[in-house]
């Protein structure tokens, strides 16, 4: 890391996250430029609740990209930026989707204090999205998580992804991550 007097490191940061977004950006145009103009791109939002047996401060990191692992155990990222892997605003890294196209994921928010974890993935030419966790308490031990997915097809051949996220797509998610997360809780983290 380089830091000095001018603050170096915030610069080359700021820069990283300013150019990551234009990437996308362009990604986006040239993905809705090469479809057919009158075609219809669909897009979709879901939201599902889970309650966790564990306090914000303890949750919050389970939601990371580094941390998903200890109760997602095929979750596996390839980190960009930070190259060794990093549970902070603007890290940058690469999954493969179940059909096995790469996705390219920015950490967009990262706050444990506030219980807040926000990201953007694009798979280029497929589908632009967006994931918003935020946990709140909900009691002395426990809390809640709200997890929120928003995809948008980039060109017709995504709109079968964008229109999975429907009412039963949420519950399976739900019940799925409750307890995924409740055992990683309980394990401490360790897989079985």
């Amino acid at each position: 890391m380089i830091i000095d007097a001018f603050g170096y490191y915030d610069i080359v940061a700021y820069m990283d996250n300013i150019l990551m977004t234009l990437g996308c950006g362009v990604m986006l145009t040239q993905a809705a430029a090469a479809g057919p103009a009158n075609a219809r791109l669909e897009q979709r939002a879901q939201s599902f609740t889970i309650v966790l047996q564990g306090s914000v401060a303890d949750v919050t990191p389970l939601f990371g990209p580094v941390r998903e692992a200890e109760w997602a155990p095929s979750w596996a990222p390839r980190f960009l930026h930070p190259a060794n892997g990093g549970q902070r605003d603007g890290a940058v890294f690469v999954t493969a989707s179940a059909s096995g196209k790469e996705r390219l994921w920015l950490l967009t928010a990262y706050d444990e204090k506030q219980g807040r974890v926000e990201y953007v993935f694009v798979t280029p030419g497929f589908t632009a999205n967006e994931i918003k966790i935020q946990v709140v308490p909900d009691g002395e031990k426990q809390s809640k998580a709200t997890i929120t997915y928003r995809h948008s097809a980039l060109a017709p051949e995504g709109n079968e992804e964008v229109e999975k996220l429907d009412a039963h797509w949420a519950e399976q998610q739900r019940v799925h991550w409750e307890m995924a997360i409740n055992e990683a809780l309980v394990r401490g983290g360790a897989h079985e």
